[in-house]
């Protein structure tokens, strides 16, 4: 059992990184102008670049985990990752904190930072964290059974959930009240 969580938050943790990674790569502007109207941050596209790399290369030196068996590397790659993905929580709640209406900068899609953006950061976390402390137990691309074949699976489908999550979660338009429905389906 421990196999099938700990590859499911690991391979969750690095299809995030590597999708997160690409994404900012097609559009490096968008973090950097999200991060420049979060005004948080001193240099906004410095940071953008740091956060870009930081994905992209711990998101490739796990896949190179993976490749040789796993080992002390994937627990490294993800004890980083959950750090990452913690300082995102972090940094997203002191955002949300300060009650301005941002974009989050977390995808190629202007999105505001919600809590919805805080909370998959935080489950990122927990499943770097996870994953990490289980690292022995993931199943490694080398090694391809059926339980690898369940996980991949798993985690694309996390992933993809995960990804979406905050958009899908976010309603433009909190203020307005529902519209009422008079008879025959007619809003009256």
């Amino acid at each position: 059992m421990s196999a099938l969580v700990a590859g499911v938050g690991a391979y969750t943790v690095l299809l995030t990184l590597l999708l997160a990674a690409g994404e900012h790569l097609s559009k490096p502007a968008a973090l950097s102008a999200a991060l420049a109207a979060q005004r948080v941050v001193p240099a906004p596209s410095v940071v953008a670049a740091a956060v870009i790399a930081a994905e992209g290369l711990l998101g490739l030196a796990g896949v190179a985990a993976l490749l040789r068996d796993g080992g002390p590397l994937l627990g490294l790659v993800l004890a980083g990752g959950a750090a990452l993905f913690a300082t995102y929580a972090g940094y997203g709640w002191y955002v949300r904190s300060t009650g301005r209406t941002v974009p989050c900068g977390c995808s190629r899609v202007e999105q505001p930072m919600t809590g919805w953006v805080v909370a998959r950061a935080a489950v990122l976390a927990g499943l770097a964290l996870t994953g990490s402390l289980l690292s022995g137990a993931v199943v490694p691309l080398g090694r391809p059974d059926t339980v690898l074949l369940i996980v991949l699976l798993a985690a694309a489908t996390f992933t993809a959930l995960l990804a979406h999550l905050p958009a899908a979660m976010h309603d433009p338009t909190p203020d307005q009240p529902p519209a009422r429905v008079g008879r025959g389906g007619v809003p009256g």
